[in-house]
């Protein structure tokens, strides 16, 4: 494919407040150790080698500002492409519209921009360019992955409540690709409004925008708890 002008957003402004180690003290899992790299080096690296990259903006948690720069090693320290980072907001969608913001001031004229977890550490090549791809059509792409698992709803003591068809049901994964003007003029309408979304997917549908879908990956999963690292191997 012909790649267009984008950047990246990925998050790790996050507190991590699911992942606690065996004795409860808690970590940063974007900063844990895959392979002598960070999870967050994972989750940021594949997207360095494609043509049309102009732009990656990472968002920290409050006071992580050194330990993120550490955390991605020479891809912020060496690369040929601007690395940002911003410090995040009190929600992941406060955060991502600070990154947006950065983009737009950066003044690298893109077209399009990619979010993606930093907690993703899997990610693929073949992913991010079929996403975008798809994002190229519709004007927003994100790769979904079939549920294969019966659907249930539970209630505040874990009792099933309702049985739900799963037929044309998918879960989503990031990186999530949007026309960049679109996304960030949805967001800052957000911000107004007060009410929260579970992802930029919904945002962007919510405010006119079409997302299309490309073909997720099980090996993408995000990393919640410190279970998701022993079952990998991570140390």
């Amino acid at each position: 494919m012909s790649f267009p002008a984008f950047g990246v957003i990925i998050t790790a402004a996050g507190t991590s407040s699911r992942f606690r180690s065996s004795d409860d003290s808690l970590n940063k899992k974007e900063f844990m150790m895959l392979d002598d790299r960070t999870v967050l080096y994972h989750a940021a690296q594949p997207f360095f080698s494609l043509p049309g990259l102009r732009v990656v903006v990472v968002t920290y948690g409050d006071g992580m500002r050194e330990e993120t720069e550490s955390a991605l090693d020479n891809l912020f320290f060496a690369s040929l492409v601007p690395v940002l980072l911003v410090q995040g907001g009190q929600s992941r969608q406060e955060s991502v519209l600070r990154a947006l913001e950065a983009l737009q001031e950066h003044g690298d004229a893109i077209e399009y921009v990619m979010i993606h977890d930093g907690a993703r550490p899997w990610i693929s090549e073949r992913c991010i360019i079929s996403t975008l791809a798809i994002a190229t059509v519709f004007g927003g792409a994100a790769p979904a992955v079939p549920i294969h698992d019966a659907v249930k709803r539970v209630d505040d003591k874990g009792r099933l409540i309702d049985h739900l068809d799963r037929t044309g049901m998918v879960g989503i994964q990031t990186p999530q690709a949007f026309r960049f003007q679109a996304i960030l003029a949805a967001h800052r309408q957000v911000a107004s409004s007060g009410k929260v979304y579970r992802d930029d997917t919904e945002i962007f549908t919510d405010y006119g925008g079409i997302v299309g879908t490309s073909e997720g990956e099980v090996k993408n999963r995000k990393i919640t708890l410190m279970q998701d690292l022993t079952e990998s191997g991570v140390r």
